[in-house]
């Protein structure tokens, strides 16, 4: 009888421990790594064994399964069903957090019903196809601000935000009077919690480019709207660690009722604005808590911070708060004031991948030459200009140059003998997945694009120069799933696929091809095209690979001037419609 309460007793003290203990994990607990996913699909228990086959070049290759209709907006490492047990301070589960490949399940995530070829640029900056992402949420809820609304077979684009709901040309209006948007000053801009980007797209047509960001969260597919309208955009968080990009990046920060907290944690985000924005930048913030009923001593932390930090004060326009950096490091004794130091003179404020945020401020002295707001080459003569922090790597003056002329002879090897879409309607949201300097980039300055440029992590440092001549881009380890929607890249060119996924200064292979291209294929939208540049060997693998996710291709001879040894893929995803088993 004793034994039997004894363990009736433990039961309980189990049941009700296991029944009153919190579910939400912090970023160590080990059970937050597997998402609650339904019950392994065969794709998953196949995942290493098909793609090792695939690999080993096994002919013919077997076609990858497609994923299950529940998948066609999935974003493996901004995943709810994950991030929903971790922690909510400083918004940590809203950052990216990826599954192991293991626990992700090798399939090709199919189309919505009813996808179409989307809305040419410029006309799909105010206008996309509803069916391509049928999601209401927004246009029900913030139609009146004028985000965006329901239109027959589309939803269109007013140009509206909550803070401008008759139109982002209005607003920008109003900044004019307080920023240099025109004559080339600005080029650069980060558009925090940017809803459906309406203010980067208006700031195209003043030759300032937009890199626009905001969380997977409640408005749903906010990001995705960006991209289907043909804007620079990308899913991030200002949470726990730095944003993916270099110091000294931005010309100009913007949130527009972006709601971030930037006194809190002892001002750590504003000190983050601080390390992106370039000396000499403008910092414009509207909404909350500038002059809003309510939140006074917010507003007196932001001013107090923005003090410290010996920001001018611009103006103060009704909710709107606009600021300018100061371009040196004189002011580094005064920010005592609120416990604010300097960081160590040997901090990298360049490193930014996977990296913690820190509450110091980042020395602008660190770089040596003109490269602040007004010191700097405008707009477009910067692009081709040598950068300064071009001279972080060793010999980068020449390299640059080099760079610069290899890139525009191979894009019009490109145009004329490869016959592609570039500089065409066909081709606006580009990625470049090892851009090294953006010299792709740059050579395509004449057409109707833009191009995500991704430098690996793993890789040198030369993302802070191609912000520097004036492009965009972010750091990025491609051994792990990209911050962004499915079907989001017209064109993704890649010089070196191999490189991408070996340790430096090896061959040793750190993570799957396969999984690289499946990838791939999951941010590339339907009749997409992929460039592939690397040694014939590589170039056999990729294309037996690619007739497994269902692309067609072509192998070219490299461009005079190229290694003897390189080829060149070029590869054309194909349209296809989930069948009736996998609904």
């Amino acid at each position: 009888m004793r034994l039997r309460d004894l363990l009736l007793a433990t039961f309980l003290f189990l049941f009700f421990l296991l029944l009153f203990t919190p579910r939400r994990l912090g970023p160590l607990a080990p059970s937050a790594r597997r998402p609650p996913l339904a019950a392994a699909t065969a794709a998953e228990r196949d995942h290493s064994r098909l793609a090792a086959a695939l690999e080993s070049g096994g002919s013919p290759p077997r076609l990858i399964e497609s994923c299950p209709a529940g998948y066609v907006d999935h974003m493996p490492c901004e995943d709810p069903r994950r991030s929903s047990q971790l922690s909510r301070e400083m918004n940590y589960y809203r950052e990216r957090h990826c599954p192991p490949p293991e626990e992700t399940p090798l399939c090709l995530v199919p189309p919505p019903d009813g996808y179409k070829v989307p809305v040419r640029w410029p006309e799909s900056l105010n206008k996309i196809w509803h069916s391509n992402m049928p999601y209401n949420k927004i246009a029900d809820r913030k139609g009146h601000q004028g985000w965006m609304k329901i239109k027959g077979p589309h939803f269109i684009f007013p140009g509206g935000g909550t803070m401008f709901p008759d139109g982002a040309g209005q607003y920008l209006e109003k900044l004019k009077k307080y920023v240099p948007l025109t004559g080339g000053v600005l080029r650069t801009a980060l558009d925090m919690g940017c809803g459906v980007a309406s203010f980067g797209g208006a700031l195209l047509a003043e030759g300032i480019l937009t890199m626009s960001f905001a969380p997977r969260d409640s408005h749903k597919a906010q990001i995705q709207f960006a991209l289907e309208r043909g804007i620079p955009a990308f899913v991030a968080m200002l949470g726990t660690r730095r944003l993916a990009f270099p110091s000294f990046s931005f010309d100009l920060v913007h949130c527009s009722r972006c709601l971030i907290p930037f006194t809190a944690y002892n001002a750590t985000y504003f000190i983050e604005v601080d390390r992106l924005l370039r000396p000499g930048g403008y910092l414009v913030i509207s909404g909350p808590p500038v002059q809003w009923a309510k939140q006074e001593k917010e507003w007196a932390d932001l001013q107090a911070v923005a003090r410290a930090l010996c920001y001018e004060v611009i103006a103060v326009d009704r909710n709107t708060a606009v600021w300018r950096k100061p371009t040196g490091d004189s002011c580094l004794p005064n920010q005592n004031e609120l416990g604010i130091k300097p960081c160590d003179e040997f901090d990298d404020s360049t490193v930014a991948w996977y990296f913690k945020l820190k509450n110091c401020i980042s020395r602008t002295s660190s770089v040596k030459g003109d490269y602040a707001v007004g010191s700097i080459p405008k707009w477009p003569d910067r692009l081709n200009r040598i950068p300064v922090r071009a001279g972080l790597l060793e010999g980068g003056t020449d390299i640059f140059e080099d760079d610069t002329r290899r890139w525009t002879r191979r894009v019009d090897y490109y145009k004329k003998s490869l016959n592609l879409k570039l500089g065409t309607p066909s081709a606006r949201n580009v990625m470049d997945m090892n851009a090294f300097f953006g010299g792709f980039a740059a050579a395509l300055l004449s057409d109707p694009v833009w191009v995500m440029n991704v430098v690996p992590a793993d890789k040198p440092s030369t993302l802070s120069a191609i912000y520097d001549r004036g492009l965009i881009g972010v750091y990025h380890d491609w051994c792990e799933p990209f911050s962004t929607y499915p079907r989001t890249y017209d064109f993704i060119h890649v010089d070196g696929i191999a490189m991408l996924i070996e340790h430096q200064g090896s061959k040793r292979r750190r993570c799957s091809l396969v999984d690289l291209m499946v990838e791939m294929d999951r941010i590339l939208r339907p009749e997409g095209t992929v460039l592939i540049r690397d040694s014939p060997e590589v170039i056999d693998k990729v294309n037996h690979i690619a007739h497994a996710v269902r692309w067609t291709t072509e192998i070219h001879e490299k461009d005079s001037g190229s290694p003897e040894t390189e080829k060149i893929l070029v590869a054309t995803k194909t349209t296809w419609k989930l069948s009736s088993e996998s609904r």
